[in-house]
């Protein structure tokens, strides 16, 4: 199973990190010939694929990159990242892509591929809503069959550090789900995910999760790890011989390798409480006694 990946294209006017000469539509072509070109057996696309403007612009920059992803002939999902629904609205995204972006479990033969869609609009100075509306869905998704699942979201969940990144070290409650933990719980208990894929960040990283590989895959159109050049980011998931790689190509390679969980297998122990200063003494009576014995 290979899953062509794409995300964060932004195509559209010039915006913060984004070189003014990068054009967005020949990267998306490229990308779309290469996934033909090497037999993908779905194409993946993670979101803000513009970067919004006004109703018009983000109406008509979606449709362009819309005209290119309609020539590829295989399975394609789309999911909606916040930019994508700044001035436009889920029936006019779905309208213009031609099909749905609501939430949507997908046979990939031994996996299954769960596109979940909770909400993504952002309000500047509060952040992102909370998921767990869209929680009780995604739960019941992923217990409605025994094998293991593949969730792929706009905005990440692994709830891991941005520091160092460009937009979210100082903004960190933009860079995922307030309640974020309260849907890996709920998620983790199911026992069938085993991969977590998401964009929204502008970086490459791994964060392992209660025993559920969290993936971000870096932004088409991003420089603040390879100024002064773009990213031109896109990846290749493989699943083969309960195994999964991950491979980011372009100016800010990024190559993972781990095993493919199966279904079922347990989740981490939960964390245990805080420690107190009981504890500490607890701790120093323990050495005491164990030193007595030498």
């Amino acid at each position: 199973m290979k899953i062509a990946i794409i995300t964060d294209i932004h195509h559209g006017p010039l915006s913060h990190t984004k070189d003014e000469s990068w054009d967005g539509l020949a990267h998306v072509r490229s990308f779309v010939a290469r996934a033909v070109a090497e037999k993908a057996d779905l194409l993946l696309d993670l979101g803000d694929r513009i970067s919004d403007t006004n109703h018009e612009t983000d109406h008509r920059v979606a449709s362009e990159l819309a005209d290119i992803f309609k020539t590829y002939p295989g399975k394609r999902i789309h999911i909606l990242g916040n930019h994508d629904v700044d001035n436009l609205t889920v029936a006019e995204n779905e309208n213009i892509f031609g099909q749905s972006m609501a939430s949507s479990v997908h046979d990939l033969g031994d996996i299954r591929l769960i596109a979940w869609q909770p909400g993504v609009k952002i309000e500047m100075g509060i952040g992102l809503p909370k998921a767990e509306p869209a929680l009780e869905w995604l739960v019941e998704a992923l217990n409605a069959d025994e094998r293991p699942a593949i969730i792929a979201t706009h905005v990440p969940l692994s709830g891991h550090s941005q520091t160092g990144n460009y937009y979210f070290e100082r903004n960190p409650h933009y860079s995922s789900y307030p309640d974020h933990a309260v849907v890996r719980r709920a998620v983790e208990a199911t026992g069938k995910a085993a991969l977590w894929l998401s964009g929204h960040v502008h970086w490459n990283t791994v964060t392992n999760v209660g025993n559920v590989q969290h993936i971000t895959i870096q932004s088409v159109s991003e420089r603040f790890t390879t100024h002064p050049i773009t990213a031109a980011a896109y990846a290749d998931v493989e699943i083969k011989g309960g195994q999964f790689t991950v491979d980011v190509f372009g100016n800010d390679p990024f190559h993972v390798r781990l095993p493919f969980r199966k279904s079922g297998d347990r989740p981490w122990m939960a964390p245990c409480g805080p420690f107190t200063e009981a504890d500490s003494q607890r701790e120093i009576r323990q050495r005491e006694w164990e030193l007595s014995l030498a």
